[in-house]
């Protein structure tokens, strides 16, 4: 945009404008300082008499919740109200809490937080069991059967027996389980149904030694075979409404059933009970990556329960938490030594303060809790920490009533106006800006991408033609006019994942799951989905891995498609050299992944530039290449998600050398 031609007008008008306004600022001020500082102060200190206030009245709130949740832990008791709500609207406890704004009690032992499924004994008796010498001698025959002689009817009998003599349910219905398995190999699907269906209907506490309900793996046979989906569905459903906790591996078991299922659920009835145990799995995943988010950084947080005796303590009863924040407190156990840890959700506890009469006849004026300590609010008091109350309106709001100046006032309104619409004006010219040239980022982009699906789309319906027209007789013409179809297919793909990824990643959807993988076997996929196109342009690829490295966990598709991007790169710029290397290694604690080419290269003032959405390096060389701008900004998001870091080393004329740092599985 060219405003060259308009900047004496615009400096004429700032001028006009601002001048005549600090002539009157100057004059109004001298007489309203001193009021307007007295005013200041009476609102500051109105503002943090509340806040005490307030948090006088949240800290007895969330004691009596602790005491309440701390006694009913300390004497098996439960909330009775589950699934009722004295006031409409209000939170309905979760199961296992008496309060509707609790959402995590647990153990502290030896300064370590003991989580809900650690707490419990019978996972701890299930291992136990499980592990029994006994028990294991019997499991390990029919094991050895199913697995390494491969005759399911013989380990079918087996478990039987290890069933029959089994002395605890656990061990009884894990054979059972071991039973079922053997007879879907074996190939007596109904009988394998029929103990399926069986162990379904199994109370939640008999699981395994991880917590997992052997409920959950019966369910998984039988969704396997497409038998009692309903009956599948019903169950998950209710195990997730009457368990306040799952434990990890429970947890992500469930959602991958949730998935099988939702794969097959055709009926409209199942489909919703499906939808509906999706949902509450999502509800619930959140809060126990948060849980496990907290176990990690107990000790970090400095949280401290109230010392014995009375004493002095330094540090807060109530210490905020997690994305979704909770409220965190201590408490000793009144059973032992042990503390207790309660966690109160921040938006729940709020919604029930706001159902409080009392405490809305205190707070005439609209408030909300923050946990931004940067944002405006007042302190709550030492026995808070990470949490501040923000109440609505302006100082001049909370006392315009009481001034005696209002037309002194209502004139630094006009200047304040006059201000805002100067800043408005600038704000304008500067969005103004950045949107031409974001608009000619994107027309470049929708050129190079119809240029860019318009060259393979070419080749695939002309090859295509001309092997429907039966015109080639060569059977070794034909499949190389195959390979060229498959190749400009596989390059469309690539270019529609590059824009689909963008998309995703500018709208916040965009979700990677990492996985431990073998990171030589994403190395040597990607260097295969390339090796025909390099072939065809007269390029060679060195391929060099460091087998003996260990496992890192990575979304192995969306690391395929960063490194692809990279070696899609390389070709575009290796100018007269066909040569590009692929390194695997290590560095320190970290993978190092290269893509080496010998090409134009970079010059050092485009280096930070390069991995920005759309941009391209302006070049004559450039513009005669197609490209999106978007391939080295996907590589970019990708790296930084896994929680590495890319670095570019290059000089023009001597190519670039692009290195993908990722972090190794601990303890590797």
């Amino acid at each position: 945009m060219k405003t060259g031609g308009h900047r004496k007008q615009i400096v004429l008008f700032l001028l006009t404008v601002i001048l005549p306004s600090l002539v009157l600022v100057a004059f109004t001020l001298r007489m309203i300082n001193q009021e307007r500082e007295l005013a200041q102060k009476r609102v500051t200190e109105e503002r943090r008499r509340l806040g005490r206030k307030f948090g006088e009245r949240l800290l007895l709130r969330l004691e009596k919740v602790k005491l309440q949740e701390v006694s009913a832990l300390s004497t098996g008791a439960e909330s009775d109200t589950r699934g009722e709500s004295s006031i409409e609207g209000e939170p309905r406890p979760r199961p296992g809490y008496v309060n509707s704004e609790v959402v995590l009690v647990g153990y502290v032992r030896d300064n370590r937080l003991e989580l809900p499924w650690e707490i419990e004994e019978s996972i701890a008796a299930s291992g136990r069991l499980l592990n029994q010498d006994s028990f294991r001698r019997m499991m390990a025959g029919g094991e050895s059967a199913e697995f390494s002689a491969k005759n399911p009817r013989r380990a079918a009998r087996l478990y039987q027996a290890a069933m029959n003599k089994s002395g605890h349910p656990v061990q009884e219905e894990y054979a059972h389980l071991a039973l079922a398995r053997a007879l879907v190999k074996s190939g007596q699907t109904t009988q394998a149904t029929d103990h399926s269906q069986q162990i379904l209907a199994l109370p939640p506490d008999i699981h395994d030694e991880f917590g997992i309900p052997l409920s959950f793996y019966a369910a998984g046979m039988l969704v396997e075979e497409d038998a009692a989906l309903e009956k599948v569905a019903g169950r998950i459903k209710e195990d997730l409404e009457s368990q306040a906790w799952l434990s990890p591996p429970a947890a992500y078991m469930l959602y991958d059933l949730i998935e099988a299922l939702s794969r097959k659920a055709s009926e409209p009835t199942l489909a919703n009970t499906v939808k509906d145990c999706r949902q509450a799995l999502q509800d619930h995943i959140p809060r126990l990556e948060q849980a496990l988010e907290l176990q990690e950084d107990f000790q970090a947080i400095g949280l401290g329960a109230p010392p014995a005796g009375g004493s002095a303590r330094d540090e807060p009863l109530w210490v905020t938490y997690g994305e979704r924040p909770w409220l965190v407190s201590l408490s000793f156990s009144p059973s032992g030594p042990r503390q207790i840890l309660v966690a109160v959700n921040l938006s729940d506890i709020f919604t029930s303060l706001k159902f409080d009469l009392e405490l809305l006849n205190a707070f005439p004026r609209e408030f909300h809790l923050v946990t931004d300590m940067d944002a405006a609010g007042e302190d709550l008091g030492g026995n808070f920490r990470g949490l501040k109350i923000a109440f609505a309106g302006t100082p001049e709001e909370w006392l315009s009533s009481q001034s005696s100046l209002q037309p002194l006032f209502y004139i630094l309104i006009v200047i304040l106006v006059l201000g805002m619409t100067l800043f408005g004006t600038y704000l304008l010219l500067r969005d103004v800006r950045r949107e031409v040239r974001m608009a000619e980022m994107r027309s470049q982009f929708v050129s190079s991408v119809s240029h860019e699906l318009k060259t393979p789309l070419t080749a695939i319906r002309m090859f295509a033609e001309t092997l429907r027209l039966g015109r080639l007789q060569n059977r070794q013409t034909q499949e190389e006019y195959l390979d060229t179809i498959v190749n400009e297919s596989q390059r469309l793909t690539r270019l529609l994942n590059n824009v689909l990824d963008f998309s995703k990643i500018e709208k916040g959807k965009k979700i990677y799951r990492p996985q431990p993988a073998s990171l030589p076997e994403v190395i040597k996929a990607a260097a295969r989905a390339m090796e025909y196109p390099l072939s065809q342009q007269g390029f060679k690829l060195n391929v060099e891995l460091d087998e003996d490295l260990p496992a890192a966990s990575v979304d192995r598709d969306a690391l395929e498609q960063a490194v692809l991007n990279l070696l899609h790169n390389a070709m575009k710029y290796s100018g007269d050299s066909c040569e590009i290397d692929l390194r695997l290694g290590r560095s320190g604690s970290q993978a190092l992944i290269q893509v080496i080419d010998r090409g134009v290269g970079i010059a050092p003032q485009e280096q930070k530039k390069i991995f920005e959405k759309f941009y391209r390096v302006p070049s004559q060389e450039n513009e005669r290449l197609p490209g999106t701008g978007l391939g080295l900004s996907l590589v970019y998001h990708i790296v930084t998600a896994h929680g590495g870091r890319v670095e570019v080393e290059s000089a023009p004329g001597k190519g670039s050398t692009f290195s993908i740092f990722l972090p190794l599985e601990k303890g590797e």
